[in-house]
């Protein structure tokens, strides 16, 4: 007798409200909907954000959220202002066909001339997805003697999110670009820049390739393999 396959239940969108806290000392804490460590944040696709900040935890403020290149909202939102209330609701959303980098870096500026940079992401390419994202995760290493190390998980790897990160016990960690070998398979970005130092690409192609990671301001370079299936 045939087993019958589980059906997927698909969440209802999250509406997170991020609220930014800036001390006296202009020290940025974000909090998501109650939890901290909002800054850096996952939400999924169809989930809704809004922001509003806060200084020294009572007074409300003027600010700004922008975002310097593409912003993973619906209908392509970069700059959000308020003079004290929530921004207005931003639908997460990727342009069709998108392949670029799942981290998006944006600053929070506050009406004192104070800024930070927090980041979104990575974002899953299915909202009703468990993402596998810890599983996938390619770690990068720099020592003492300018040697630049790139330490995968076991090959291949599954479609989906891929991230390339720092080890945390690297002795130093900069930005980074990412090269595929040409030919690239399809779906596959040939060229990545790195956003707060963290790559993650969604690559739901099966393939395998050579690529190679050159560090932006420190001029280091290693190449490795990717594989997925």
């Amino acid at each position: 007798m045939p087993t019958k396959k589980k059906k997927t239940r698909k969440t209802e969108p999250v509406a997170y409200l991020i609220k930014v806290s800036v001390d006296r000392n202009g020290n940025f804490t974000y909090t998501a909907n109650g939890k901290k460590g909002a800054e850096n944040f996952r939400p999924k696709l169809g989930d809704t954000i809004s922001w509003v900040v806060t200084l020294h935890r009572k007074k409300k403020t003027a600010f700004q959220v922008e975002f310097p290149g593409i912003a993973p909202f619906d209908g392509g939102v970069r700059t959000l202002r308020s003079a004290s209330k929530p921004t207005a609701p931003q639908t997460v959303a990727l342009l069709p066909h998108y392949q670029g980098n799942l981290i998006f870096k944006y600053t929070v500026t506050v009406s004192h001339g104070w800024y930070d940079d927090p980041v979104i992401g990575p974002v899953p390419a299915d909202p009703v997805m468990n993402t596998a994202l810890d599983d996938q995760v390619i770690l990068l290493s720099a020592d003492n003697k300018g040697n630049l190390t790139i330490t995968p998980p076991a090959m291949p790897l599954s479609k989906g999110p891929v991230v390339w990160q720092w080890d945390k016990n690297s002795a130093y960690t900069d930005d980074f670009v990412l090269t595929f070998k040409a030919p690239v398979p399809s779906g596959w970005p040939p060229v990545t820049n790195s956003q707060a130092r963290t790559i993650a690409l969604n690559l739901l192609t099966a393939g395998s390739d050579a690529y190679t990671i050159n560090t932006v301001n420190t001029g280091l370079s290693a190449s490795s393999t990717l594989a997925i299936s």
